[in-house]
């Protein structure tokens, strides 16, 4: 299961100010595997994904909180570095920035008796799906251009929200294809999907799914 599938929606950029280095929502790396920006070509990267989770990455419960009815939970959110505003002959395009992305250490857990590579297997794939849609912001982070500051960020909010949009429909339709990691011919399915998109540096769509999956 996965909590605040779409982190960058409470790291909104923030008003233009008097100086270029100022605190604002984050992107990642539009590279194939997530990583680094383009040699040569300034820009937003993203760090803390993708990586390989492990069961230490979430904290030990004994039995699941009321209301809960699986065993695992995964919190994400964005760590937001700084960014610099880049004018260009009177265009406004976003400068080098590095922003991260962070496991939620409190609001991770898995319940100790059900714990199962299986399980973790899940809760992967609800981090590479996020970090998959923010590789793809980067991406589009690093064409925007703006005729202001202002117009600069309104775009960013804008790709944000798409983004946004587009982690938790994947996200849910994960949850729902998988049954929560316990159909594990769908699971295998998206881990598949999820491991080349990755490497190709394509856009996440889901699976198609065989009648017998």
């Amino acid at each position: 299961m996965c909590e605040n599938p779409s982190p960058a929606r409470n790291n909104r950029p923030v008003p233009a100010g008097p100086s270029p280095d100022i605190a604002h929502a984050g992107f990642g790396s539009a590279q194939p595997q997530g990583a680094a920006a383009s040699p040569g070509q300034p820009g937003p990267t993203l760090i803390g994904w993708p990586r390989q989770l492990a069961w230490s990455d979430f904290r030990d419960i004994q039995s699941r909180p009321r209301g809960e009815s699986e065993d695992a939970r995964i919190s994400m959110g964005f760590r937001p570095g700084r960014v610099r505003v880049v004018e260009e002959e009177s265009e406004h395009r976003l400068g080098e920035m590095e922003f991260e992305m962070v496991l939620n250490a409190a609001g991770s857990w898995a319940v100790v008796s059900a714990k199962t590579t299986e399980l973790l297997a899940h809760e992967q794939g609800h981090f590479d799906i996020v970090g998959l849609c923010y590789r793809d912001l980067t991406a589009e982070a690093r064409t925007l251009h703006g005729s202001s500051r202002n117009r600069l960020l309104l775009a960013m909010r804008r790709i944000m929200r798409e983004h946004d949009q587009r982690a938790e429909s994947l996200t849910r339709e994960y949850d729902t294809q998988t049954e929560h990691g316990r159909n594990q011919a769908n699971q295998q399915a998206w881990q598949r999907q999820i491991a080349a998109c990755r490497q190709r540096g394509m856009h996440l769509t889901a699976p198609q799914l065989s009648a017998a999956e």
